[in-house]
């Protein structure tokens, strides 16, 4: 987890647009709040139509305030991202008057307005970028060459892992503008949930198998049931909790099994930790994966993992991992690669069982109080960046 040292200045108004109001960055942004001498959140729009989480708004927040565009625009599954236009956020960054920007995003239109408005007021901002190569749907052509150019733009960068940072690397970002800050979860929740809840003793018998998340091709959950098919039913349960379009199918393709249950999708963190307390093995095969926040959340609880080689929290959180977390899965390598993988796992639970508390411990290392150590390096550096270039063009 890479942080620069730098200590953040008191004086420092930030704002942090981004997309959605998602549960699991409000620790980041209260630990991020009581950093800073203001904290202001942007959101383009309060949802999409693909999430589920309990959210409320209008709550008063202590430390930080809440603001919702008025965006116009729509959510295209496709290419799992939301374009959006409008709002008033030159009108609202005006009206707060920050002297630091992170602007998480650059494909909506009040991103690029946020962006232009910084550049104008010679406010520093930071662009927080968690895309990689393999999970790009744009390496080429006018949409690649516009996300180059803003990302250039932008007096220094903050990504999640290893993966990002080498594609941004690639885009031509120097490695001194970029600053690793790893996606997190609420994993002090988790702590508090699993030791209010979760019983001594080890779980015995079958090995408990887990997916969680949306019923979309991507999550190659066909995959997954197809590879649970050709071993044993009387050496594992497969659990699969979530939702989406693909339900009916999923539910054709498992028939009637005796070994895989269906269960509907969880709305908030507490529900969710019970499923992971119940499971030994959680399995992500997405064949794309930007980041994959269930793996943060499944070793957190001390679950072993099965992560997919192309998401891009596969390197930080278990191929360089202090002990073995879990194993990775190629999607592309077909049913037959992760059966194996799930079979040699399955073989080795009773070990498993074992070190549940030591996979929970390094999973709870990827905290918000690391995200936001992150984010104030990057911050600082903009400061620096920023300073430096007036400093030439007053030389120049």
């Amino acid at each position: 987890m890479q942080t620069m040292g730098f200590v953040m200045k008191s004086n420092c108004r930030l704002v942090l647009v981004t997309n959605i109001y998602a549960p699991y960055r409000e620790p980041v942004w209260e630990k991020l709040a009581d950093r800073v001498t203001s904290l202001d959140v942007i959101l383009i729009r309060e949802t999409e139509s693909c999430r589920l989480w309990q959210r409320d708004i209008k709550k008063k927040r202590p430390s930080y305030s809440l603001h919702v565009l008025g965006s116009k625009g729509g959510y295209f599954g496709q290419l799992d991202s939301g374009f959006y236009i409008g709002g008033g956020i030159r009108n609202l960054l005006h009206k707060i008057t920050p002297t630091n920007l992170i602007i998480a995003g650059y494909s909506a239109g009040p991103f690029i307005e946020a962006m232009f408005w910084a550049k104008q007021k010679k406010v520093p901002f930071v662009q927080w970028y968690e895309s990689h190569y393999l999970s790009s749907h744009f390496k080429w052509g006018p949409v690649a060459w516009l996300r180059k150019l803003l990302l250039r733009w932008s007096d220094a960068c903050v990504v999640p892992g290893v993966m990002s940072k080498a594609y941004l690397e690639v885009m031509g970002i120097p490695a001194d503008k970029i600053v690793i800050a790893p996606n997190t979860v609420n994993v002090q929740k988790i702590f508090f949930l699993i030791k209010k809840y979760f019983q001594n003793t080890p779980p015995t018998g079958k090995a408990r198998i887990l997916f969680i998340g949306q019923y979309i091709y991507r999550k190659r959950i066909d995959l997954l049931i197809e590879a649970y098919k050709t071993f044993d039913p009387d050496l594992a349960i497969l659990r699969i909790l979530g939702h989406g379009p693909l339900e009916d199918h999923l539910h054709k393709i498992a028939g009637k099994h005796p070994g895989i249950k269906f269960l509907p999708a969880t709305h908030n963190l507490e529900e969710t930790v019970h499923h992971y307390m119940w499971a030994d093995i959680v399995v992500m095969p997405s064949d794309r994966e930007v980041w994959g926040l269930v793996i943060n959340e499944a070793l957190a609880a001390g679950c072993y993992v099965i992560s997919s080689s192309l998401a891009g929290v596969t390197p930080d959180l278990v191929e360089n991992a202090p002990l073995d977390v879990g194993k990775t899965v190629n999607p592309f390598n077909g049913v037959l690669s992760l059966a194996n993988i799930l079979s040699e796992t399955v073989d080795s639970i009773e070990s498993i069982r074992l070190k549940r508390q030591s996979i929970a411990e390094w999973g709870q290392k990827f905290s918000p109080e690391s995200t936001v150590d992150g984010l104030l390096s990057a911050i600082a550096l903009s400061d620096h960046k920023k300073y430096n270039s007036s400093n030439q063009n007053i030389d120049s």
